[in-house]
């Protein structure tokens, strides 16, 4: 299997799409389970997935980008990468594809940030960040 092709299709397929591609690739049938260990095997770590998007965040004129850090004084739960666009806050919790779930204090929080009036939201690829920076950007026109 061609890993630079699978992390390509890992962008653009959804879950059952992801099987069905590795299906067809490997010529076997893919258990749930085994395609967990696939994907925990191909893919980058999340951390390569969070410089992604702060690499993306910060070609954003004016953007205030920090990647949150856990330590003995931090809030638990906040996202990843926070940024502050156009005076406006964003949190992105990220992921990796299909294997990465958020914890229920992390889907709490992201809760909480957009009740308040932020945008806050579980990804996993720099191009979802720029959806949901423009669909904001897009929200009063």
């Amino acid at each position: 299997m061609n890993r630079a092709e699978l992390l390509r299709q890992s962008r653009k397929l959804d879950r059952k799409q992801m099987i069905k591609w590795l299906e067809k690739e490997t010529s076997k049938k893919i258990t749930s389970s085994a395609f967990d260990k696939i994907m925990h095997d191909a893919l980058p770590l999340e951390q390569a997935y969070q410089s992604e998007v702060i690499v993306y965040l910060k070609t954003i004129p004016g953007a205030f980008v920090w990647k949150a850090t856990a330590g003995p004084y931090s809030r638990r739960g906040i996202p990843d990468v926070c940024a502050i666009i156009d005076g406006h806050f964003f949190g992105f919790e990220i992921k990796r594809p299909y294997i990465g779930k958020a914890t229920k204090l992390q889907e709490e929080t992201i809760r909480r940030i957009n009740e308040v009036g932020g945008t806050a939201a579980v990804i996993c690829f720099r191009e979802q960040a720029k959806a949901i920076i423009d669909k904001w950007k897009q929200r009063d026109k």
